[in-house]
């Protein structure tokens, strides 16, 4: 090996080794908590009340397919910790751009909410995705929904139709992105952003550990 070569080499080792510290640095330590103002907003829908112990926030996209595969494991806190006034769920929209039917299925959510079946019409909405996902009569779809729960429907499409409720989405969106919310489902325990998806035993953990 060359004279060269071997700085080279020995100038590539050091530049590794400052980056991967950089990365520990980075990934280690106390995490930050959030603007507690920008995670519930005045109009976000919760299953208790923001001054719970415990306020779990998710910004999601009803289109997105890990949102709908992350929803039975928050369904299944949600009813476990249902008498428990110290744990409050909250969900705020983050509808992203590549997704055609993504603003549409919120404003159906929300139009439904209006009418006092938010987490119903949530349910569906995520549980039937491959039903409206990308499909261009989505709202005939919602509609469907919207008869199954009881909902007035004209009401309800009309509230769509109107995008009565499209600055309550875009406003939970853009406090996510002032929060760094840059993918779908994201989560909050606390302001502690949490990182991927957890299984319900390691969710209920995390919630536990801040209830203690």
């Amino acid at each position: 090996m060359s004279k060269e070569t071997k700085i080279i080499s020995g100038v590539g080792i050091v530049f590794f080794a400052l980056f991967a510290f950089l990365i520990y640095k980075t990934s280690s330590g106390t995490p930050t908590s959030s603007d507690p103002a920008l995670l519930i907003g005045p109009s976000s829908y919760m299953t208790g009340t923001k001054d719970a112990k415990v306020n779990v926030v998710e910004f999601g996209d009803f289109q997105c397919p890990a949102c709908a595969y992350a929803n039975p494991i928050v369904q299944q806190l949600i009813k476990f910790y249902k008498d428990n006034p110290n744990v409050n769920f909250v969900f705020r929209h983050f509808p992203l751009p590549q997704h055609s039917n993504a603003m549409i299925s919120a404003e159906a959510v929300e139009s439904a909410g209006a009418q006092g079946k938010f987490w119903e019409m949530l349910d569906l909405v995520y549980s039937g995705q491959n039903e409206w996902s990308g499909n261009p009569k989505a709202l005939d779809v919602f509609v469907g929904y919207a008869q199954k729960l009881g909902l007035d429907t004209k009401v309800f499409a009309d509230s769509i139709s109107q995008k009565k409720f499209q600055n309550v989405i875009t406003k939970d969106r853009s406090d996510g992105q002032a929060l760094g919310v840059n993918s779908t489902p994201t989560f909050f325990i606390n302001g502690e952003k949490l990182v991927g998806i957890p299984g319900s035993e390691e969710f209920k953990k995390k919630i536990d550990e801040k209830l203690q």
